[in-house]
Parts: C-alpha cells; sequence; structure tokens
C-alpha cells in the first residue's frame, strides 16, 4: 500500500470479487463517499495504514429458516442499538476464509454461504486526505441453534432477530446518531440497506 495515496486496489482483489460474484452472485458494487471528523480519519489511517491489520470486512447477514435475520450489539455501544455482524479480512487471507472465521467467532453458528450481495466500496474523507475501505456482504442460512460468541474480546452483549424489512430501520437508526457515533454510523448503515435491497426484491 502506498501510504501517502491509498487506494481501493491495495485493499480489494478485482479478481477475487469477480469470482465471488460468478459464484455466489448476482451482487452489486456499491461506492460511497463519507466525510468524517479529523479523529475517525485518524483512527481508519491508524487501522489500514499504519498498523495495517485489515484489508476489508466481512459482514454477516445471518437468515435462520423463519427469515429473520440476526443482529447484536455491544457492551459500549449507544443504548438500543444493534447492526449486522461484521469482521475484519486479514492482509492475505482469502475473503471466504475470513468471513467463515468471523462468523464462527462472533456468533458459533453453523453456517452455510447462500449468496454474496456484493461490496460496499467507501472512501472516507476528510478535508483533502482521502482512505479507502471495503465491506463484503453475504447472506448466511443457519437452523434455529443459539448464537453464542467465542471471542470475549468483542464485547457482544446481546443478539436478537428482526425481520428483512426492519433493516431499513436498523440503517435509519445507525445514520441518525449523534455527537461522536455519527461517522461510525454513516459507515454502519449502508450494508444494511444493502441487505434490505437484496431480500426484499
Amino acid at each position: 500500500m502506498d501510504i501517502e495515496n491509498p487506494i481501493l486496489a491495495d485493499l480489494m482483489d478485482e479478481a477475487e470479487v469477480s469470482r465471488l460474484l460468478a459464484k455466489y452472485g448476482p451482487g452489486r458494487r456499491w461506492p460511497i463517499k463519507v466525510e468524517v471528523s479529523a479523529e475517525t480519519f485518524s483512527e481508519w489511517w491508524r487501522k489500514l495504514v499504519t498498523k495495517s491489520n485489515r484489508r476489508g470486512e466481512a459482514v454477516l447477514v445471518i437468515q435462520r429458516p423463519d427469515g429473520q435475520i440476526l443482529l447484536h450489539t455491544k457492551q459500549f455501544y449507544p443504548e438500543a442499538i444493534y447492526r449486522l455482524p461484521s469482521g475484519g479480512i486479514h492482509p492475505g487471507e482469502p475473503v471466504l476464509e475470513g468471513m467463515l472465521r468471523e462468523a464462527k467467532e462472533e456468533t458459533s453458528l453453523a453456517v452455510t454461504l447462500d449468496r454474496f450481495l456484493g461490496t460496499v466500496e467507501y472512501q472516507f474523507r476528510h478535508e483533502q486526505q482521502r482512505l479507502p475501505f471495503v465491506s463484503y456482504v453475504f447472506v448466511l442460512q443457519v437452523d434455529d441453534s443459539l448464537p453464542v460468541t467465542q471471542d470475549a474480546g468483542e464485547q457482544i452483549s446481546d443478539f436478537r432477530y428482526v425481520s428483512p424489512a426492519n433493516l431499513r430501520q436498523v440503517a435509519a437508526q445507525l445514520r441518525a446518531l449523534p455527537d461522536r457515533w455519527g461517522d461510525w454510523g454513516q459507515f454502519r448503515a449502508p450494508p444494511h440497506d444493502l441487505a434490505a435491497d437484496a431480500l426484499l426484491a
């Protein structure tokens, strides 16, 4: 990665995305620009450039037989805020391997890959600074087993299931978060819209 001018191609393997779309799609490529604070931009710069500890994330749309979708919350989230589980893809790690690892760590559920809904391709922006990131969004099928996190460090405090239609409300709640949570909410909301668009089509 060019530490002065990182671009999306530094994080995303186009051939890998094409294979995912061909095998598990069709899916959508959704570019989004997110204006963030200096603090948020610096935090993402540390993750993606200084530490280089992830090249993207997998967003998990986990669906049980009745069609309901799994959400989770964490101890430090704003009250009553739930979202789709997600987890980082390590540099050099295939997206599918990272997705399955994160599903196991966060839920312990036995998942079956159903669909690849596509990518949300972010450009974080602060003044003249730019930084890319990508979320890979997957629909996974599970049985009625209860989710249990394996990674205490994630600080997951609760799970709940909602209908696919409720994902739009979740996105709206995330976008409406105030103060220091505002940037995070703008970043977290789009995969919920992408999932709702696909599941309600």
